[in-house]
């Protein structure tokens, strides 16, 4: 497939998977890329088994990838666990698409203890910010039963920074996906745009993210 080519998706190459609408997922390693069977060899996850037989009514994956300052995204049939060598190996069908292919137009910063008020416009859901930088924000969503989408604005949102307080910013949603925490639990991400930041919060947003770094040092 010419995308996996391009991107240096390769053997060797980790992969977190998902289940869609799911907290099913696990690491995983691409083993080869099968073009004439049109089909994707990945190293198959302990437990992935009872995952397959879980969701054998047709349901999604999502396959991520970071290489460098790039994440990748794509879906995938859930595929069969079929042995090669007395290994088990997931065989998923190539996918048709990307479905994300992002590249970092800023720098962000890890911003673990960030809260964030979202207007959800019908009331207001306290999130925990995950990232920070000038251009946007990564937030994982407070409550799995309220869905969000691209494109949609959110209109007087307020980011508690540190030493400052309260600062108000409308956000663009940008992605939405289903993201592995180090405890092995799975939580929604929400990648959003910051839209028309005037000056003043922009210097805060800036003072925020040096003291980030410096802490980072």
């Amino acid at each position: 497939m010419p995308f996996l080519k391009e991107l240096a998706l390769t053997p060797g190459a980790a992969l977190s998977i998902s289940v869609m609408n799911s907290e099913d997922g696990a690491e995983s390693t691409l083993l080869d890329v099968d073009e004439p069977g049109q089909r994707l060899l990945l190293d198959c996850p302990p437990g992935w088994l009872g995952v397959t037989r879980r969701h054998s009514g047709g349901d999604t994956l999502m396959l991520t990838s970071v290489l460098g300052d790039t994440k990748i995204q794509f879906q995938s049939a859930m595929g069969e666990i079929i042995a090669v060598d007395d290994a088990r190996v997931l065989c998923l069908p190539m996918p048709d698409f990307l479905w994300r292919f992002q590249r970092r137009r800023d720098v962000r910063c890890a911003a673990a203890g960030l809260k964030i008020s979202l207007n959800l416009g019908f009331g207001c859901a306290d999130a925990q910010v995950c990232d920070l930088g000038m251009g946007g924000i990564g937030v994982f969503h407070c409550d799995s039963a309220l869905h969000l989408h691209p494109g949609e604005l959110l209109q007087g949102c307020a980011i508690a920074l540190p030493g400052v307080g309260q600062v108000a910013v409308d956000l663009t949603v940008r992605h939405v996906t289903p993201e592995r925490l180090a405890n092995g639990h799975y939580v929604t991400r929400v990648g959003c745009e910051f839209s028309q930041l005037d000056s003043h919060t922009q210097q805060l947003l800036a003072h925020c993210l040096e003291t980030l770094a410096e802490d980072i040092q």
